[in-house]
């Protein structure tokens, strides 16, 4: 069975991020090479984080990459903080047949703890090219505080990456979206401040 990047751990900005695929280069951690199967998605839960490479023009050749992640979750419209995106589950109710699918049905049990997508993407220099790699975290809010960092992960935590070792795919559209509205306001850019949050806010369920 093919195993997350990692387990147990929450992802608290884009310098642990860049730790991970730091330590995947270095062969510290393993990156996902293909779509996660049923039992594999079975196994995902609160603290799996997936690293992966997108699939290139040469795929075809080489075999490599993954061309869109997937593990069969209904998720909403994707969110912005920072350089993440999140994505929050959405309830889908029993498939079972003998559901007659009533109103009480439709809404999700009180005790239901949904999950909690968190990606990242950056562009990487490797020694078959330049290529796209993907974080994808997944937490839950009930657990979020119980999971540990890359600073519980010895080989990880001590690693230093080089400035700009990984640039992030969203850096360009942030920037000139944001100088395009200095401009109209007449405010000069400002350095992007440190990450404070770890995660969005979480939808209120009925």
């Amino acid at each position: 069975m093919q195993q997350p990047t990692c387990k147990k751990v929450r992802i608290r900005s884009t310098q642990d991020a860049h730790k991970i695929f730091y330590a995947v280069q270095k062969g510290l951690l393993q990156m996902v090479t293909r779509r996660l199967d049923a039992d594999e998605r079975q196994a995902l839960h609160s603290g799996c984080i997936y690293a992966w490479e997108e699939r290139g023009p040469h795929s075809e050749i080489t075999g490599l990459g993954i061309e869109r992640f997937t593990e069969g979750r209904r998720w909403s419209p994707s969110r912005v903080r920072d350089e993440f995106l999140f994505y929050y589950e959405k309830y889908s109710p029993p498939s079972d047949g003998s559901q007659v699918g009533t109103g009480s049905e439709r809404h999700p049990p009180r005790d239901w703890d949904p999950l909690v997508k968190q990606t990242y993407s950056v562009w990487v220099e490797t020694e078959k090219g330049r290529r796209k790699w993907h974080l994808t975290a997944y937490f839950t809010q009930q657990t979020i505080d119980q999971l540990g960092t890359i600073d519980d992960i010895p080989p990880v935590r001590d690693l230093i990456v080089p400035d700009g070792h990984f640039k992030s795919t969203r850096v360009g559209k942030n920037r000139s979206k944001s100088d395009e509205q200095n401009t109209r306001s007449g405010e000069t850019s400002k350095p992007a401040s440190t990450v404070t949050r770890t995660y969005a806010p979480f939808p209120s369920y009925p």
